[in-house]
């Protein structure tokens, strides 16, 4: 496999095109084992991925945990993730309505499958635009499983340490650490504010998080 040019990086790792042997692009997320969190979420990601199959999650391909080269290899994603095409005003300007709930019902498909479908129910735990891959035809693809978390059939809650990107986590996972797949649900409602309106809830220019503008006006 030929690897080029690096696509974007990461706290923990960088991602970079690659080329497979019969000329397929693809993703090539390496990480940093330094890290320890870099392993964790190497080890987890493999395990979580590899049990999913959904068109609106990203397919792994495969992997390598050799030596010091321990990487995850994903299917090629040409438009990137989401948040450089809503919060870049150029690039926004090309994402139309109908475009835009599309996406929108793409994450919530893939999500209906993490959370009802799956042999075990899984929540994601860190969903944001960063971590919505869009393909050429602009499909939305969750990805970043490393902080995923499966739960039995029969259970409603899980109790956890908290997780996630600060102004995505939801309050009951931050006050009480025993929380369900409505962190999801949180997590997605902020995203699809973020979608309609081009902002980040974190950005506070205006005083305050885009989420609590919008419940004031409501």
């Amino acid at each position: 496999m030929e690897i080029e040019g690096k696509t974007w990086w990461r706290r923990i790792g960088s991602v970079f095109e690659g080329t497979s042997e019969n000329g397929t692009k693809v993703a090539v997320k390496r990480l940093d084992l330094d890290v320890l969190q870099g392993r964790e979420e190497f080890l987890a990601e493999v395990k979580t991925i590899g049990s999913v199959h959904h068109f609106n999650l990203v397919r792994l391909i495969g992997y390598c945990s050799e030596r010091s080269n321990w990487l995850l290899v994903y299917e090629y994603m040409c438009n990137g993730s989401l948040d450089k095409w809503i919060f870049n005003q150029n690039q926004a300007q090309t994402l139309n309505w109908e475009t835009r709930r599309q996406i929108i019902a793409g994450i919530a498909k893939g999500l209906e499958y993490l959370h009802m479908h799956c042999n075990s129910n899984m929540i994601h735990f860190d969903m944001k635009p960063q971590n919505i891959l869009l393909d050429k035809e602009f499909n939305a693809k969750m990805s970043a499983f490393g902080l995923a978390k499966l739960i039995e059939m029969d259970q409603s809650h899980v109790s956890t340490a908290v997780k996630g990107t600060p102004g995505y986590i939801a309050p009951e996972l931050i006050h009480k650490g025993n929380v369900s797949v409505k962190v999801d649900v949180y997590s997605f409602g902020i995203v699809i504010l973020e979608i309609i309106c081009g902002k980040k809830n974190t950005d506070l220019s205006q005083g305050e998080y885009l989420i609590d503008i919008v419940k004031r006006k409501v």
